[in-house]
């Protein structure tokens, strides 16, 4: 019987000591930080943490706006430093990867070693980005297009997804032929694996760098949780998790 008590006071106590965090970040990161979450959950059984992934700059508004995410994945390092300087972000801006662009497709007559030339080919009807007022994925794979002088004559084509993992799925779905996704999202196992896994890897000097950063928002400000989960992605394991996923931070990176 004292056992049996001891016993239930523990799962009590447990219970009260779980904790709960909401992280919002990039779509380019989903496979990514769900696995850094599944190790990160393994040391912390009795927490939950619930993931919201979308476009970083409608994160950046909802952040501003006290939307309840205890910390803040961007794919643009700008947004992370408009908001600390705000002080909706509490933690001083961390760059936490380089994000890269590639050319994919689901299509037969796509050849990942035409590069570019894939974008115009006949087969091409639609050419999927995200959308570039918002989306950092989109807003570098334009830049790409115009450095390549591309843009002008694929705009007709252009359908628009609202984050990045929206447009790969336009891919996925063909709804667009061919489009310019992150390398992360073709790197995940589900593509990876399949006979579509080929990609082109857009040379990075065609657009300014895809400087992704994070924090802690002032709604996680107390949240001992958060910053857990903060010091958790700077470790050597989630760091090789993301390596894994085409993410890179240059050495001395700020």
């Amino acid at each position: 019987m004292f056992k049996k008590v001891i016993l239930g006071m523990l799962i009590v106590w447990s219970s009260l000591q779980a904790g709960e965090l909401t992280v919002f970040a990039a779509s380019d990161l989903k496979f990514a930080l769900d696995t850094i979450k599944a190790d990160f959950l393994k040391i912390h059984p009795n927490d939950s943490i619930r993931m919201i992934y979308g476009s970083s700059g409608k994160g950046k508004v909802q952040v501003a706006n006290g939307a309840p995410y205890d910390l803040y994945f961007s794919a643009n390092m700008d947004y992370v430093q408009a908001l600390y300087k705000h002080g909706d972000i509490v933690t001083e801006p961390k760059l936490y990867a380089i994000g890269r662009l590639v050319i994919w497709s689901m299509h037969d007559a796509f050849n990942a070693s035409k590069g570019f030339e894939n974008l115009t080919a006949p087969w091409v009807e639609k050419v999927a980005i995200a959308n570039p007022t918002h989306a950092p994925y989109g807003e570098k794979a334009k830049q790409a297009l115009v450095s390549k002088h591309l843009y002008a004559k694929l705009k007709p084509k252009i359908v628009l997804g609202e984050n990045i993992s929206q447009t790969a799925n336009f891919i996925k779905i063909k709804a667009a032929d061919v489009g310019i996704i992150a390398l992360s999202l073709v790197l995940a196992p589900t593509v990876a694996k399949s006979r579509h896994a080929a990609y082109y890897l857009i040379d990075d000097s065609l657009h300014e760098p895809l400087r992704q950063g994070y924090g802690i928002t002032k709604y996680g400000a107390s949240n001992p949780l958060a910053k857990a989960f903060y010091d958790f992605f700077q470790t050597p394991e989630a760091q090789r998790i993301m390596k894994r996923y085409g993410f890179s931070v240059p050495d001395g990176a700020k």
